[in-house]
């Protein structure tokens, strides 16, 4: 029922703002897995955008949903996910739903949000399809937040002074995407779940991009023999904290053409957490319409050491759409894998 009258709100709205400067996007993604061997997965996602103004002020109402349709489980034992679009099926989830104020130098967020949508991601890191290009897995392996597919309430705000950026979040401790009474994205529950803050300072000028945060939890979150973070029922209290920095720069540039580098390192301070340490390293290539590039990364989880290597590269059709292979090999202490995929993604 709730399900039900969420989408009827949502198609409400829309019909309100066709008559208003509204902005109404959206992007669907599609993704062939293979494990080089017998394994096959088809991953679909479709994200909803609408923004609706809110009088003649900049005021506005965000809303964004997701939804999400596969065939089959995972199709490696890895741990970082080497698909940022792999979930669960799900019929409708909230991505995005709050009002927005917005001002010269900043943004003032308060409603459902999660962290891919403020945090970590950077031109050359988003061409990658691994998971841990999102978030660090120092946090998303670290705490149950409201990391994607998930989300929680959120009070965000970000604050520009030239070259510079502060970014700063704080949710409930713990993200949901149901549709029930105790598994809603809307519950603040600061003493079954916790509390957990972002903070990052940004420096972006020309070809440079670098960043560096730290995020707290007051929440400690076991993690048993299998690498599998225990939930909000089984947590205690116990204050831990992950930071990281980051650094792109652009070493090549003529014409339309570039090439840029990047390096990131994050760490976590409680040793008992899902991941300890965090590491990555790449280049890509970019003009008008192509984009390749190769990264390695490093990750020292609770149950085990994993290093993956990706080669990509992605071809703009046109405006709307991008064709995208990825080839993969990861190596952790379940075994040595190899992953090859093909992704489309058409925006409207």
């Amino acid at each position: 029922m709730n399900r039900i009258l969420f989408i009827i709100l949502l198609l409400c709205s829309i019909n309100v703002c066709q008559s208003s400067a509204q902005s109404i996007s959206g992007v669907y993604t599609t993704e062939w897995q293979w494990n080089m061997k017998q394994k096959t997965n088809w991953v679909n996602q479709l994200r909803l955008d609408m923004s609706l103004p809110l009088g003649k002020g900049n005021n506005s109402i965000e809303v964004a949903t997701l939804h999400v349709a596969k065939t089959d489980d995972t199709i490696i034992d890895d741990w970082q996910g080497f698909s940022n679009i792999e979930a669960d099926n799900m019929f409708a989830a909230i991505a995005v739903l709050g009002f927005m104020y917005e001002w010269k130098s900043g943004h003032v967020f308060l409603g459902v949000r999660n962290v891919n949508e403020d945090f970590f991601t950077s031109d050359v890191t988003s061409l990658f399809l691994n998971g841990s290009e999102g978030i660090f897995p120092t946090i998303a392996a670290s705490y149950p937040i409201a990391n994607y597919p998930l989300s929680g309430l959120t009070l965000y705000f970000d604050v520009t002074r030239g070259a510079w950026t502060f970014r700063n979040s704080l949710y409930n401790g713990v993200g949901y995407n149901g549709w029930k009474r105790h598994d809603n994205s809307f519950l603040v529950r600061p003493k079954k779940d916790g509390i957990f803050n972002i903070s990052q300072l940004e420096y972006s000028h020309g070809g440079s991009h670098f960043f560096a945060g730290a995020a707290v939890h007051n929440r400690q979150f076991p993690i048993n023999e299998d690498g599998e973070m225990a939930t909000a029922e089984e947590s205690f209290s116990h204050t831990t904290c992950a930071w990281w920095i980051y650094g792109e720069q652009t070493v090549w540039a003529a014409a339309d053409r570039s090439v840029a580098c990047m390096a990131q390192y994050s760490e976590n301070t409680c040793r008992d957490n899902g991941c300890r340490r965090y590491a990555e390293a790449g280049c890509a290539y970019a003009d008008n319409s192509n984009e390749c590039g190769l990264s390695a990364k490093y990750a020292r989880f609770h149950q085990g050491t994993e290093c993956s290597v990706e080669l990509t590269w992605r071809r703009q059709l046109n405006k709307t759409i991008s064709l995208q292979p990825s080839f993969q090999y990861i190596n952790n202490d379940n075994g040595d894998y190899a992953v090859l995929s093909a992704r489309m993604c058409v925006s409207f």
